[in-house]
């Protein structure tokens, strides 16, 4: 019998009968009594604490409080923990989220159920949902664990009219505070991401046509690594001054990000960021404080947003504080 065989077969005798001296271990396991106290010490570094009497009629016995429960959850509130379980792994920001994982993994361990895993939580905190989006969501989840097609009524964010669509719902996903399926969309004969929304989504209804699951399929290879939707990656390098080289040096923002003080108000920064949006914002979030060094075309493209910003705001009359207090003056 292997050393780890040993050591659950030594907990389940000292679970069921109780207090055991090391010579009646031994023998139950076949050993001696010197591999009896080393099973003690990989039990404890395992979490299991095990109190040990020593003197002529010394033994082992487990310490009932610290045991591992088997937690009667009904399948509601296993799905619950399991959730909670994805959308802390999403918030790195929590201190003690090392903890709270550990805690989690002893309360799953004493839970049977074939399938653990919860949503995917990218980024971002969630609103509270209107019933019937909570409905949407149930529907299409449970449509995704007895992998049966759905039938949505959907409205694109480019098309005109909403329209009725089958999709093989892969998983729920969370980003930025709104909830999306992965799906296999029979009408476009690949992967989308249907938002749950009122303005898009009017109808899901769960068919009876069961579908094979892709088994090659990666969530990975459908999801970017800041956001839901995979974009064109923008490696950006830049110098910031004042308040705002302090503040990005704290938040460190992006993929891959890098930092180094040139002088204490220089910061030469440098990160990867998805989609020319987010990076777009970012850099124009930065103001004058922000002097782009690469990429050439998005240095390009900021001068022109900033041109056309000027003129907009140049060539737009707005009454000064004297007309004002004129037109005060006036109607007092």
């Amino acid at each position: 019998m292997k050393r780890s065989a040993r050591c659950i077969q030594m907990l389940q005798l000292l679970k069921a009968r109780g207090f055991l001296s090391r010579e009646e271990l031994a023998t139950l396991l076949d050993t001696n009594i010197r591999n009896v106290s080393e099973y003690r010490k990989e039990l404890e570094e395992a979490g299991y604490s095990i109190i040990s009497t020593t003197g002529k009629y010394g033994g082992y016995q487990l310490d009932a409080s610290c045991l591992f429960p088997i937690v009667g959850l009904r399948q509601e509130e296993v799905k619950a923990v399991s959730e909670a379980i994805s959308y802390m792994k999403s918030h790195d920001d929590f201190l003690l989220l090392p903890q709270f994982l550990s805690a989690m993994d002893k309360l799953m361990a004493t839970l049977t159920m074939e399938k653990k895993e919860g949503g995917i939580y990218v980024k971002g905190n969630t609103p509270l949902l209107n019933p019937m989006l909570k409905e949407f969501i149930m529907r299409m989840d449970g449509a995704r664990n007895d992998q049966l097609a759905v039938d949505i009524v959907y409205k694109g964010m480019h098309a005109k009219n909403f329209e009725k669509v089958r999709i093989h719902p892969y998983e729920i996903l969370n980003d930025a505070g709104s909830y999306y399926c992965l799906a296999y969309s029979l009408k476009a004969k690949d992967y989308r991401n249907f938002k749950f929304s009122e303005e898009r989504m009017k109808q899901v209804q769960v068919s009876d046509v069961k579908f094979q699951r892709d088994a090659d399929f990666q969530v990975s290879e459908h999801i970017g690594k800041m956001g839901l939707i995979r974009n064109e990656v923008y490696e950006l390098d830049v110098l910031i001054h004042g308040e705002s080289a302090l503040l990005v040096s704290e938040k460190m923002i992006g993929i891959d990000p890098k930092g180094e003080w040139i002088d204490e108000h220089v910061l030469h920064f440098t990160t990867i960021m998805e989609g020319k949006i987010p990076a777009m914002q970012f850099l124009l979030s930065l103001g004058n404080q922000v002097e782009v060094r690469k990429p050439l075309s998005l240095k390009a493209e900021l001068k022109h947003i900033v041109e056309d910003m000027f003129r907009q705001y140049h060539e737009t009359k707005v009454p000064t504080y004297d007309i004002i207090q004129d037109r005060e003056s006036v109607e007092k």
